[in-house]
């Protein structure tokens, strides 16, 4: 490494090892190369030292306090030091964007004027969130005008000309515990010129720890001394109670409304005084911070500063509609600033930031997207189109992070869809509120699905893709066409597809998805937990049937499924007539358009059925536990989770064709049978085998449980994090 490096980057740390790493990554990856990094460890003693340790570079350099010094002192060692001929700032618990230095050198060396170049930063908490968005006056008028009431830079913004303050003797006075970098920015700024350029480039660290948010009340003296000082010096004729008032109204502090008009004409003559001695272009600033004190007043008070601000710049309003338009182009800076974070933390643990879009949620996927939200290197937010798309009786209290949009639903959209369909925009700010590195989309025929899909696209955020549907069964010739031209190009587009099954993922192929990149990401259930309360119910069995009406003699073919055609319950019904067992009984949990149809069936058959109508998802674990067979004979089901819940409870399966689950929870002769879907006889002939037989039962039984098992949260996690870590790792 050469002897004179053309910038030094000079960072002092005192026990900094949560954040340090960072800040120490951010500037040896900037773009411009040709630098040393100086650090001044102020004798710390937690890793601090470890972490620099860990970092081979030769242009990193560490001096050590063996007694801490203080800031003030600790950057003076290191401006001794320095051997570049620029000095740039950064703290420890900062981030300075890539192209800092190689934006403040261009413009500091446009100019020679100009020896001190800072930025506008962004906020970064605790968390590594990226937040607000703070900008500094920029121009030579408006920053001297700034500089009189605060420092006119951010201090870990700050490029400055290592011969400007050699050449005058300027270190910060350890006299200053806070404010030093004021107090010396205003000292320079006596000698020559200074800018701040208008992008954020230091992601600026907030959190409780911050010595500007320990110690405000110094801080503020040591401010006020420095401000005096530079304000005296402009405008001579005004007494120190005079300068303090005009100070408190450009400094944005308080003002006792008894002397709001005495501060006002104070305020006035310095920026008189200032125009005669520097410039008139501070007008537009100084009547900004004239109409911030008439917000804080009221009465006469308020409409007399207003109107001075108004007189100080007719174009008030104006201007203020235009900075608000200029910070909201902010937000690909932020974007940009979440991508460069995770570009920094590589395998360092900064957590990937996921929104997650489903339609509603359900108590068996939110468990699901609980132990999801608890990994540690996922940032997980789930946006719900609305607490219910297909008018479900469950209420659900999701643990996760959650935001439930409102929107207005369309009329009819249900019979086309099977599930109301919400128009909900506010996806869209959600998503921009978030700021994902992934979006995880749950389908494609919701609105808040088609927008985030959209909004992917135009952000340039991948986006993976949860599958339920596949294309068994009969379907209008429309809704074919309409998926193969629509799906085909959202699925080649994904980064990746979280399928709920073996029907799903074969689905999804043949629209193009890369077998490689499809997971399952199931529709399940606490495996464990259903498996644990249904054996605990093992002695309560008989009271429960007593409770159906059930004798100890018969035999229970549980459904649970909404009483809708589609779920074929008629076909059930006919099948356990067809099988003319008296001790079948036929018992359905739910509610839906076919009850009266289905109990004039049974009637009608001779046909004992059991309608329970909804029941408590916390209690339907009792179903289970009293039936001896589960059926459902669907004639669409893309899934179909109450699968899940009869075999994870041990119970043998009597499953149609059409069902999703069956093709990965059932093996037809092992723990049930598959049916073909509206086939009468085939139903009623499992349902005989099954019925007559205890032992066949209790074997099917205990296949059900084992299959059931590889069906838990913990593969579905696994998928979803990889499938995620993944698209990241493609982004980047």
């Amino acid at each position: 490494m050469p002897n004179t490096p053309l910038v030094t980057v000079l960072l002092a740390v005192h026990d900094g090892e949560p954040y340090v790493r960072a800040a120490l990554k951010s500037i040896l990856g900037q773009t411009v190369s040709d630098l040393e990094l100086l650090v001044v460890d102020d004798a710390s003693a937690d890793g601090t030292a470890d972490v620099m340790t860990g970092l081979e570079d030769p242009r990193l350099r560490v001096l050590r306090n063996d007694e801490r010094r203080g800031l003030a002192a600790s950057l003076n060692r290191g401006l001794d030091e320095a051997r570049g001929a620029f000095v740039a700032r950064l703290d420890a618990d900062d981030v300075a964007m890539p192209r800092r230095l190689e934006l403040q050198l261009a413009r500091i060396r446009s100019e020679p004027t100009v020896a001190v170049v800072g930025s506008a930063v962004l906020e970064l908490d605790a968390d590594w969130h990226v937040g607000a968005l703070h900008t500094m006056s920029t121009g030579r008028v408006g920053l001297r005008w700034a500089a009189l009431f605060s420092s006119p830079f951010f201090h870990p913004s700050v490029l400055v000309e290592r011969e400007a303050l050699d050449r005058n003797g300027l270190r910060y006075d350890t006299g200053f515990e806070e404010s030093e970098d004021y107090d010396l920015w205003s000292r320079l700024l006596e000698r020559a010129e200074g800018d701040n350029l208008p992008d954020p480039l230091v992601l600026y660290r907030v959190h409780p720890e911050q010595a500007s948010q320990r110690r405000r009340e110094l801080q503020r003296d040591c401010q006020l001394r420095v401000a005096l000082r530079a304000i005296s010096a402009v405008a001579p004729e005004l007494t120190p109670d005079e300068v303090e008032l005009a100070w408190l109204v450009g400094a944005g502090e308080d003002v006792e409304p008894e002397t709001a008009e005495s501060a006002v004409d104070a305020y006035d003559r310095l920026v008189e005084a200032f125009g005669s001695a520097v410039g008139a272009g501070a007008r537009p600033q100084a009547a900004r911070s004239l109409l911030h004190l008439a917000d804080r007043l009221s009465g006469s008070s308020r409409a007399r500063v207003a109107a001075a601000a108004l007189r100080l710049d007719p174009a008030l309003p104006a201007h203020a509609l235009g900075r608000r338009v200029e910070r909201r182009r902010w937000s690909g800076a932020r974007r940009e600033a979440d991508g460069w974070l995770r570009r920094l933390a590589g395998g360092d643990g900064l957590p990937v930031r996921v929104a997650a879009v489903f339609p509603e949620p359900t108590p068996y996927r939110a468990p699901l997207l609980d132990r999801i939200a608890a990994q540690p290197d996922l940032d997980l937010t789930v946006i719900y189109a609305a607490d219910t798309v297909a008018r479900r009786s469950w209420h659900v209290e999701p643990r996760h992070p959650s935001v439930f949009l409102r929107g207005v639903r369309i009329p009819g959209a249900e019979r086309v869809l099977h599930h109301d369909y919400p128009v909900t925009p506010g996806v869209v700010g959600a998503l921009t509120d978030i700021r994902p590195d992934v979006v995880v989309v749950s389908g494609w025929s919701t609105f808040a699905a088609q927008a985030a899909i959209t909004w992917c696209g135009l952000k340039r955020v991948p986006y993976l893709l949860v599958v339920e549907s596949h294309d068994e069964g009969p379907r209008p010739g429309w809704r074919r066409t309409v998926k193969g031209t629509v799906v085909p190009p959202i699925v080649e587009r994904a980064a990746g597809l979280l399928v709920t099954g073996t029907l799903a993922r074969d689905s999804m192929i043949a629209r193009g998805a890369h077998a490689e990149r499809v997971r399952v990401f199931a529709n399940t259930i606490d495996v464990e937990r259903f498996g644990d309360q249904v054996d605990r119910l093992a002695d309560s069995r008989a009271e429960l049937r007593r409770v159906l009406g059930v004798e100890d003699d018969d035999v229970v073919v549980l459904s649970v499924a909404r009483l809708a055609r589609e779920k074929g319950l008629d076909t059930l019904v006919r099948a356990v007539a067809a099988a003319d067992d008296p001790g079948l009984v036929l018992v359905a949990a739910g509610e839906g358009p076919q009850r009266s149809s289905l109990v004039a069936l049974a009637r009608d058959l001779g046909v004992r059925l059991v309608l329970t109508g909804d029941v408590e998802w916390e209690r339907i674990v009792e179903l289970y536990a009293s039936a001896d067979v589960f059926a459902l004979l669907s004639e669409r089901e893309p899934w179909a989770v109450v699968v899940n819940e009869a075999a994870a409870c041990g119970l043998p399966l009597v499953l149609s064709d059409r069902v999703g689950a069956a093709h990965d929870l059932l093996r037809d002769g092992e723990n049930g049978r598959l049916v073909p879907a509206r086939d009468v006889d085939a139903a009623a002939s499992s349902r005989s085998a099954v019925a007559a037989d205890p032992e066949l039962r209790r074997t099917q039984g205990v296949r059900s449980r084992e299959l059931a098992a590889d069906w838990g949260y913990g593969p579905s996690v696994e998928g979803f994090v990889d499938a995620v870590r993944e698209a990241v790792a493609d982004r980047r």
